[in-house]
């Protein structure tokens, strides 16, 4: 073998060997921002919806009704449900980990998939920057830690446009068949996982893709009556059961999907630019790069890019607006859009940064070096707004403002040498290590929810497994998952003191508690006065006719 062969075969070794340590790294940085301290904090009242209706279901043994609290749980598709119940049967119980791991799963998987489908389309290079924009992006780091279905929507979403996009610039048509498969099957999954929120989050921006850009050739070749009969089989079956149980009943269907897009059910108080500031705060740290990033593909410079910029800029604007003209608004459904902006967030850096043909060298380092000081100005702005707000927490912060200087000193050192790669790798690191110390810092005291939960385990001590407790007015889901039975609500005070006469417990929060302590007739025998947070900590009781009181011991 000629030298020259054997000097080739090696750089191509020693070139597959560093792309293998770069993925093996982006993942550890993914998996480690979408896991740290996963079971920390207590469960919030909607992810509670979760855990309650998959521990409903394990007991029941009827995974097609679900219920939550012992009522039907039919306002969302199922597969947040199910994906925890069959996780609860290998730990045997539905916790804090159980519940928020497969969203955990699923944001290292979004990885994944932007890491596979962006080096097809662009390069190797772009794909690892916006995967690791993506991985720690605030988005991804609070969605990856919730049991809500909305890491998986995310998923499936994004596995449906890129896989799309793919079909489209693909030449192979086997190849085109793959990926069409991979997005009808996605598509479905994504509307067992929350629908019918994907119809128009997907087909929406799909359709002025191929309008704008012209691509109607391309339909026939989207396998649009077999791909169609596959998501329906994915998701049909459910709410056709559903249907069939409910003698086809759809008034609550039409309330949660129709009422609720229009605005007449659960509006809120959001205004109509609610999302334009959203958008900022899901993609933190990286808020400067997202105007610049909405701007990007008016430019011509970016040549070859241009196209699949172009489909992520509709992606992300077509859906931005949909959402914004919703009546009800929600904060959690910008996040499908998120990847969009973190991958082109990730060619506008991998520019900067390496390449430099949109980018001059000293525009480069102007934008960092304004990134550096809007960092330098939050650390120090930080401890100042936290010393008047929460200054329980104020070492912890002013520890974390040291950190974030650090890590912003060394990634300004190591990109002034022309270390671009260490550079990089510093700040993509830096932030997984702030986003980690904030957790171990601010999860604990910050956790409001952390009353209901002790207050109700103590409930569950006191109150006997073969007995009935039973709320008045309102319970927290909170205090449902952890007490650990369903805990019925009664708002009729007659029909409360009638359970209370037969001997059933009685749990009460807040104005609730004063009620019945106004009314007489209801025999407390454990007070805690920290039971509850809603705005502020209020208080919460246990009463019962006959029970020995429990001395409050706080």
């Amino acid at each position: 073998m000629q030298p020259a062969s054997c000097e080739i075969q090696n750089n191509q070794r020693n070139s597959k060997a560093v792309k293998n340590l770069v993925l093996c790294g982006v993942f550890l940085l993914s998996a480690i921002s979408a896991s740290w301290m996963l079971s920390k904090r207590t469960l919030a009242k909607h992810e509670c919806f979760v855990s309650i209706t998959a521990r409903e279901m394990l007991e029941s043994g009827d995974w097609t009704w679900p219920t939550c609290n012992g009522e039907p749980r039919l306002q969302k598709t199922p597969l947040s449900y199910w994906l925890v119940a069959g996780l609860a049967r290998v730990t045997d119980k539905v916790d804090e980990l159980t519940a928020r791991l497969p969203s955990a799963v699923f944001a290292v998987l979004s990885v994944a998939a932007i890491l596979y489908f962006v080096n097809r389309w662009l390069s190797f290079r772009i794909a690892v920057i916006s995967a690791a924009v993506w991985a720690t992006s605030l988005g991804y780091i609070r969605y990856s830690h919730n049991a809500r279905p909305e890491m998986a929507l995310t998923f499936f979403i994004l596995l449906c446009f890129l896989s799309f996009y793919s079909t489209v610039i693909a030449k192979n048509r086997k190849r085109q068949i793959v990926y069409m498969l991979i997005f009808w099957i996605s598509f479905g999954l994504a509307n067992l996982a929350k629908g019918p929120a994907p119809l128009p989050l997907v087909l929406i921006p799909m359709f002025f893709y191929v309008a704008i850009f012209r691509q109607w050739k391309m339909v026939p070749k989207l396998l649009p009556v077999i791909g169609v009969i596959i998501s329906l089989a994915i998701v049909l079956p459910w709410p056709l059961a559903i249907a069939h149980r409910v003698n086809w009943d759809l008034a609550m269907w039409k309330r949660e999907f129709v009422d609720r897009f229009l605005g007449t059910y659960r509006q809120g108080d959001k205004p109509s630019y609610y999302y334009l500031y959203t958008m900022f705060q899901f993609i933190v740290p990286w808020v400067a790069f997202l105007p610049m990033a909405l701007a990007a593909p008016f430019y011509r410079i970016w040549n070859k890019k241009l196209p699949a910029m172009w489909f992520l800029w509709l992606w992300f604007v077509v859906d931005l607006a949909f959402i914004t003209i919703t009546g009800g608004k929600r904060q959690h459904y910008i996040l499908p859009l998120m990847p969009a902006m973190a991958i082109l967030i990730g060619i506008l850096m991998e520019d900067m940064i390496f390449v430099r043909k949109a980018y001059t060298a000293k525009q480069a380092k102007n934008i960092l070096r304004n990134h550096i000081i809007v960092i330098i100005v939050g650390a120090l702005a930080g401890p100042i707004y936290i010393a008047r707000t929460h200054p329980q927490i104020l070492t912890e912060t002013v520890i974390l403002s040291i950190i974030m200087l650090i890590v912003s000193v060394a990634v300004a050192i190591l990109f002034a040498g022309r270390q671009a790669a260490l550079g990089c790798t510093a700040t993509f690191g830096g932030g997984v290590i702030i986003a980690m110390i904030s957790c171990l810092f601010f999860l604990g005291p910050l956790d409001h929810d952390r009353y209901s939960r002790d207050f109700s385990r103590r409930a569950a001590e006191i109150v006997p497994q073969s007995s009935t407790l039973a709320a008045y007015e309102y319970i927290s889901m909170t205090a449902v998952h952890y007490f650990g039975r369903a805990i019925p609500v009664v708002v009729d005070k007659s029909q409360l003191y009638k359970h209370y006469q037969a001997g059933d417990w009685v749990i009460a929060t807040a104005e609730h508690l004063e009620k019945l302590l106004g009314d007489g007739r209801f025999r407390m025998v454990y007070y805690e006065k920290e039971a509850e947070y809603r705005d502020k900590i209020v208080a919460g009781a246990l009463m019962h006719k006959t029970a020995a009181e429990v001395k409050y011991n706080k």
